[in-house]
């Protein structure tokens, strides 16, 4: 066996926004104030918002390092999705969007997660989390009924750093206890998972599950989740 231990980002790699909740979420607000959404056209604008995302995360200074600044990124986020439907800024609404992000509401694990979790512990691999993550992780991996699966947590926001510092990663590494010719880390970044995790010394595979990276060639690349079976 090549790896005995694999860790996985969280965002795009165990889960994603739940584009259609947030959609509906946008309409149930607009319609309390007495203003009739489109569910297509709601749904486009946010598709195109969440696309951004990534993005905008490059742009802004660490997230989960400081709660205010968190909270200031993604209440501008959903500002911006009020303001692109056509809608007056409305504090109550922006709050309330927040509230159910931070809730967990809006989470959907992909399909292919516990499938490929179920073969790789059969297999008495182990896993672990790598996350540029508020402190609510443990919480969160809760409520997509899949904490179970990991015996360690490595959380930017308990840790004090954001991938790709090799902070977080040697961090995780100590937690693993194995040498790291024996650790592996799945992200969907180029540079916070593939980039942080190779400057550690890790080994790393990229999950490119929107063919954003097609030529990339770096380290294995996979488009489902269920393709790391075979690979570990």
């Amino acid at each position: 066996m090549k790896y005995t231990t694999i860790t996985f980002d969280i965002g795009g790699v165990l889960m994603s926004m739940d584009r259609e909740r947030v959609a509906r979420e946008y309409i149930a607000l607009a319609h309390a104030s007495d203003r009739d959404l489109d569910f297509a056209a709601t749904l486009r604008m946010y598709s195109t918002l969440d696309d951004e995302i990534p993005a905008r995360v490059r742009m802004s200074p660490p997230l989960s390092l400081d709660e205010k600044v968190g909270e200031h990124f993604w209440k501008t986020l959903f500002a911006d999705g009020w303001s692109r439907l056509g809608l007056a800024h409305d504090d109550a609404a922006v709050h309330r969007l927040y509230t159910l992000f931070c809730r967990g509401d809006f989470n959907r694990r992909f399909d292919d997660v516990r499938p490929t979790l179920d073969a790789l512990k059969a297999r008495g691999m182990r896993l672990g989390i790598i996350s540029n993550f508020p402190s609510t992780c443990a919480q969160v991996l809760q409520t997509l009924d899949i904490a179970h699966y990991f015996s360690f947590l490595a959380v930017s926001a308990i840790i004090r750093a954001e991938k790709p510092d090799r902070a977080i990663f040697d961090h995780a590494a100590r937690l693993a206890n194995r040498p790291v010719s024996e650790l592996v880390h799945v992200g969907d970044g180029t540079h916070a998972d593939v980039d942080g995790a190779r400057g550690a010394g890790w080994n790393a595979i990229l999950l490119d599950r929107d063919n954003w990276y097609p030529d990339y060639a770096v380290v294995p690349r996979i488009r489902r989740l269920t393709e790391l079976i075979d690979l570990a």
